[in-house]
């Protein structure tokens, strides 16, 4: 950032202007009126001076340089998700996306799929070929080992991460997570050619999109890295072949500038963690999936969600991500129409936005480096709490980690419902007449170890459409 003096009038002190403001505000309490909180922790100031910083961060790097020369500096792939029931269909359908704006795949597979049929045409060396197992994870890996083998496929001709980790296992089911080590444990060794294919990846999406706070989302989530550490140490497999062979996913959500913070803090945050276990890491060597956020959507007036879904695709790209994964609300059952809008939204925002011209717009910015700051501390602060009380594993088992984000999602839940917090479309400016277009409403029921996907609107839907 430069700092040079262009202007020859004097400099006025960050106070200075505060006293100012005070004085226009004929009255009014300072605070009250024009600071506000970010995450029931963060509070804000209207605005920032170089006074707030300490120094200034440098620009972050959020990948290595393009290998091919004349490309934009900043890169990032766009995902779709399929969900394969037909494979021919689904074959045609993945094609017709990749040439159509897309640049790689979530393929959604239970482990009984032909992957070849599926990916029939596909040049994966071109394209990021993501995985999310739906079914039995023992079945999917053999499912994938086999199409490996099947293909020859060389390690150079295979990018893209496998979305999940054993972590995922005890959500699922409450149980499970030994086994999972076990197989995780296999296919790092499996996968140790494959440099540009992470065999697991740490969902802190899982948190943001259940209710939880930015600061909560990166807590829980960096808590589950320390976790597979420690039991994958007694696998022989050390700290840096893990994270050598993790890939990380976050969601974004509507609160924009803090979200672009979260991302980048989420970047040097896993740097860090990994020097203290001794790995050196890069942070162009991280891999981010960002995808929107379940939580921000709303199932009345679906139509405002398209809009939700750009400015949360922006904040990701922007926040550093290295893939952008832009969910219809509707998920599988998106029509052709949303799935294209969504598949558009990239393309627009690179072709159209620019958004790949500069590696690190958000660089230089008092405001967002100092938000950056504060929620680092946050969150390290946070974490530290959590292994005091014994770590991530301990307060799954003992369900302080779901009382938590219970709580938060409830409370987020109730601002809406009572108006405190507005959502345009759900409790402000609803569509009505013809322009009225919602989504069908069934109810949420979470076990006692699951943490089920949610949206702040619940309670306002489940009044407006529990009997539509």
């Amino acid at each position: 950032m430069i700092n040079n003096d262009f202007y020859t009038f004097p400099q006025s002190s960050k106070e200075a202007w505060i006293d100012q403001v005070k004085k226009d505000l004929k009255g009014k309490d300072f605070e009250e009126t024009l600071t506000s909180v970010i995450w029931d922790t963060i509070k804000t100031q209207p605005f920032y001076t170089n006074e707030d910083l300490d120094d200034s961060s440098p620009q972050f790097k959020f990948h290595q340089d393009p290998k091919i020369p004349g490309m934009s500096p900043r890169i990032w792939s766009n995902l779709v998700s399929i969900f394969p029931e037909n494979e021919k269909q689904a074959n045609q359908e993945i094609l017709h996306a990749l040439q159509t704006g897309a640049e790689g795949l979530i393929l959604n597979l239970d482990g009984t799929k032909n992957l070849s049929q599926i990916l029939k045409g596909v040049h994966t060396e071109f394209i990021s070929t993501n995985f999310l197992p739906t079914g039995e994870t023992a079945l999917f890996f053999r499912e994938l080992k086999e199409w490996i083998k099947d293909l020859s496929l060389k390690p150079t001709m295979l990018s893209g991460a496998i979305l999940w980790n054993p972590c995922d296992e005890l959500f699922q089911s409450g149980e499970n997570f030994d086994s999972g080590i076990n197989l995780v444990a296999e296919a790092i060794n499996d996968f140790k050619d494959f440099r540009e294919f992470y065999p697991m990846t740490i969902d802190f999406a899982r948190y943001a999109n259940t209710g939880a706070t930015g600061i909560q989302e990166l807590c829980f989530g960096l808590g589950e890295i320390i976790e597979l550490i420690d039991k994958l140490s007694k696998k022989a497999i050390s700290p840096t072949q893990v994270f050598e062979n993790l890939a990380f996913h976050t969601a974004v959500g509507d609160s924009h500038f803090a979200e672009i913070a979260k991302v980048k803090a989420l970047r040097k945050l896993i740097v860090e963690l990994a020097g203290n276990y001794g790995a050196k890491i890069q942070m162009e060597d991280i891999h981010i999936i960002t995808s929107t956020s379940s939580f921000s959507k709303s199932l009345l007036d679906k139509n405002t969600n398209l809009i939700r879904q750009t400015y949360e695709a922006m904040a990701g790209i922007l926040g550093g991500g290295n893939s952008l994964w832009v969910n219809p609300a509707e998920g599988k059952n998106a029509s052709v129409l949303e799935k294209r809008i969504a598949r558009n939204v990239s393309s627009i925002l690179k072709e159209e936005s620019y958004l790949d011209k500069v590696m690190d717009p958000a660089a230089g910015s008092f405001y967002l480096e100092k938000l950056q700051k504060e929620l680092e501390k946050s969150v390290v602060s946070s974490l530290q709490e959590l292994e005091k009380d014994g770590g991530w594993l301990k307060s799954f088992e003992d369900r302080t980690l779901h009382e938590k984000i219970r709580n938060t999602r409830e409370a987020a839940q109730k601002r809406v419902l009572s108006n405190s917090e507005i959502k345009v479309g759900a409790n402000k400016y609803p569509a009505k007449g013809e322009l009225e277009n919602h989504l069908p409403f069934e109810p949420i029921v979470e076990k006692d170890f699951q943490l089920l996907p949610s949206r702040a609107t619940y309670f306002v839907e489940e009044k407006s459409l529990k009997n539509a």
